[in-house]
């Protein structure tokens, strides 16, 4: 079961973005977003945003693997009278390895962490292009009564046994409104967040497929 932190979007901008690192099919908070941050976000506008220049950042523990496709991106509108589903939509992001995807995250490196940078897929860099025309035609009828919400979430495994203390991740986001990227959430602790989630106390974070092979 995954279960993702959804937020609340305006008619026409997003105020704010949650990033969740997702293990063992769990969820994690992404922890209290610097006020910075939340200040920057406030020209991030979902509707207008170029998908092709769209990044997810994450700086974990080396011991944690993110798939090349790990990142997903979820977007969903709703009747405001009804609750009734209108649209609901998954864009993939990809592992990017770029030199400029990169370049100004490096002040955020630290020993035992990596850094890894997800873009949209080119495959559905024009799917989302599709998706934020539909949110601006909803949003121009002023009779339509829609609420949408979003959430992007990373999944991950750890490579080998977890150890002791906390699990310290950090996640930020880049979009051609912002000036390079932003940190969502500074070093919040993995393992409370998977352990509050409902993962088990003892051994929160799943090992990947391959370090279970080799146990």
């Amino acid at each position: 079961m995954r279960k993702h932190h959804l937020l609340p979007l305006n008619a026409h901008k997003v105020a704010l973005l949650a990033i969740i690192l997702v293990a063992a099919s769990l969820a994690a908070s992404c922890g209290q977003v610097p006020l910075a941050s939340l200040i920057g976000l406030r020209s991030f506008d979902l509707e207008t945003t170029d998908p092709a220049r769209l990044r997810i950042a994450v700086r974990h523990p080396d011991w944690i693997e993110v798939p090349s496709e790990g990142a997903v991106m979820h977007i969903e509108q709703r009747s405001k009278a009804s609750g009734a589903l209108i649209m609901s939509e998954q864009i993939v992001f990809r592992h990017s390895v770029a030199d400029e995807d990169l370049a100004s995250l490096g002040s955020e490196r630290r020993r035992g962490s990596v850094i890894r940078v997800f873009r949209v897929a080119p495959r559905d860099v024009e799917r989302m292009r599709a998706v934020q025309k539909a949110i601006r035609d909803r949003s121009n009828d002023k009779t339509s009564g829609v609420e949408g919400r979003l959430s992007v979430a990373v999944t991950g495994c750890r490579l080998g046994p977890m150890p002791e203390g906390e699990v310290k991740v950090s996640t930020y986001l880049a979009a051609s409104e912002l000036d390079g990227f932003l940190p969502l959430a500074r070093d919040f602790d993995l393992r409370s967040s998977m352990i509050d989630a409902g993962a088990p106390q003892d051994d929160p974070i799943a090992p990947c497929p391959q370090a279970r092979e080799k146990a």
